[in-house]
């Protein structure tokens, strides 16, 4: 990369910037609300309001995509292996029984209503799995149209951010514990950036619980990436897909963790390195803000959004009766 290339950056991440260290302050004057909450509705606010210039976008892009996986990576130094174990342990059956329902519950409300197959798988795998990479990861295997991925992933934002509004009120709500509340943001909220948002905005401890959470559930990439690359019959397509499915920055969450369990980072570092990691994701909440356009959200069809609606309704809900009934 050049820095003629470099260089195109640095619009849009100023502009997060400058989102971040306000939405910081007004953090510390409302902690009810949080520094988090208060990026994204500043970015929102931003990109709805305004015309912005496109040469932003590639700045934002590229702090949402890339950035949330240096937070991740950080937040690795601030967990042992143990802890992530237990939380594992803990979480692995309601994972796999959201990430199993919520597909079955989408396809099946696609066909009842109608709705076009791939859009429908779409947007479940979406609901269940981790939002727009999830979508993007299973649209290499089927090679879905882009006007059908743009929609499911429309969709599935529209849902997502909801959820990093409710969930945080809702959990206090509901008296949810430390664990409880962790384990439902990330095994319910779709998109990693929202799960690890909300996580961290209740606590460094559901944080903690909720990334973790979440990190399990993305793996589930893989064996659905293989499920539908045998049931399409298409082995050419699934090596290539199986490499770009897999999540290479767990390894580094997985690196980090593991230098903190064996004292190779100190309870200093660990907590320098917790803090920019949270200051990281809070620009990635202010980056996700500015590309919420209201006008495309507008646009969707109900049958659609209403299949999303429904799959999300179903991750949330049955997350939780788990979590409150048989963990």
């Amino acid at each position: 990369m050049n820095k003629t290339d470099i260089y195109k950056f640095i619009p849009g991440i100023l502009l997060i910037l400058i989102i971040s260290i306000a939405a910081k302050l007004l953090g510390g004057l409302f902690p009810s609300i949080g520094a988090v909450l208060f990026a994204l509705l500043i970015g929102i606010i931003i990109r709805n309001s305004f015309e912005l210039n496109e040469k932003y976008n590639i700045g934002i892009v590229m702090v949402v995509k890339k950035w949330l996986k240096v937070a991740i990576i950080l937040l690795g130094a601030t967990l042992s292996f143990g802890s992530i174990l237990d939380i594992g342990a803990q979480s692995i059956l309601v994972i796999l029984l959201v990430v199993t329902g919520g597909i079955a519950v989408t396809l099946l409300v696609g066909k009842l209503m109608k709705i076009d197959k791939m859009l429908a798988l779409l947007i479940g795998v979406g609901t269940s799995i981790c939002g727009a990479t999830a979508i993007s990861v299973v649209k290499g295997v089927v090679k879905a149209k882009e006007s059908i991925v743009a929609y499911a992933i429309s969709t599935i934002f529209f849902f997502n951010i909801l959820a990093t509004f409710l969930y945080p009120v809702l959990g206090q709500w509901l008296q949810l514990s430390v664990s409880q509340m962790g384990i439902w943001a990330g095994t319910s909220i779709h998109d990693t950036s929202s799960v690890v948002a909300v996580g961290y905005l209740l606590g460094d401890e559901v944080g903690e619980v909720a990334t973790t959470v979440k990190l399990v559930r993305t793996l589930f990439i893989l064996p659905l990436v293989l499920a539908i690359s045998f049931i399409m019959v298409r082995r050419n397509d699934s090596a290539q897909s199986l490499k770009g499915a897999f999540p290479v920055f767990i390894l580094g969450f997985l690196f980090m963790s593991g230098m903190y369990s064996t004292g190779m980072i100190s309870e200093a570092m660990s907590g320098y390195l917790g803090s920019i990691a949270k200051f990281l994701i809070v620009m990635v909440m202010a980056g996700v803000g500015l590309q919420v356009r209201w006008k495309s959200i507008h646009s969707l069809g109900m049958k659609p959004f209403l299949a999303g609606f429904i799959a999300s309704v179903f991750v949330g809900v049955t997350s939780l009766l788990f979590i409150l009934y048989i963990l």
